[in-house]
């Protein structure tokens, strides 16, 4: 049995090495699990719909891998749910790590890039005890990775991403004290190399939250 299940969304645009959905990241085999009908618009909503919930439910429901987690990382907000359903160690996103990290870091200090900077406020606003008041960073709806998520679409294309998205942190952070960083869409991670050219400080994602639940399942150089 795989040691790591993967509940992915019904999507079908290219996850290229360093996404969480791209086996080439792993040094061992992963279960990948689509799960019908749950498009990026329907689980990136203030009101995701009961259906999906139930869907990743049963899904949960037949899965024996050590720990699952999923593709996107609003799915944070059944966390405590999934959690109710399973033997298996659950881990949605890497939002999970925000109320440990906040011991450590400033609010001030800390800086989330997301897909949708305005859903993820209000899912944060009630999943946290505490409001969070740091920074978050969402893509825009102009960037070549959001249509491509979005749409669902076959152009992808890793050169014109990486200078959106170099450019789109730079201007956020460069005036910022930020220390850390934690990538909340799962296909940012592919980029954390060209990140770290502007930013010095601590970079968590879901590849970083999984590894530290299976050391060395995921490759060094997606860490």
């Amino acid at each position: 049995m795989d040691q790591l299940a993967i509940l992915q969304l019904d999507t079908n645009f290219p996850r290229i090495a360093g996404d969480i959905c791209c086996r080439e990241t792993f040094s061992s085999n992963v279960n990948i699990i689509k799960i019908k009908n749950a498009s990026v618009s329907q689980i990136i909503s203030k009101n995701p719909e009961e259906q999906h919930f139930i869907n990743f439910k049963n899904q949960i429901l037949t899965t024996r891998e050590k720990l699952i987690t999923t593709s996107c990382g609003f799915t944070f907000y059944w966390q405590s749910l999934f959690n109710k359903l399973t033997k298996s160690n659950i881990v949605t996103s890497s939002l999970c790590c925000l109320e440990e990290k906040r011991k450590y870091f400033n609010d001030n200090e800390i800086l989330i890039f997301t897909f949708d900077a305005e859903i993820l406020k209000f899912l944060l606003i009630s999943k946290l005890k505490i409001p969070f008041k740091g920074h978050i960073l969402g893509l825009k709806k102009n960037n070549h990775l959001y249509k491509t998520i979005s749409y669902d679409k076959n152009n992808y294309d890793f050169e014109k991403n990486s200078s959106e998205l170099k450019e789109l942190l730079w201007q956020t952070i460069k005036n910022l004290n930020i220390k850390l960083m934690i990538l909340e869409c799962t296909n940012l991670s592919p980029y954390k190399t060209i990140f770290r050219d502007i930013f010095r400080g601590e970079i968590v994602d879901l590849l970083v939250l999984i590894d530290k639940k299976i050391p060395g399942i995921i490759k060094q150089e997606y860490l």
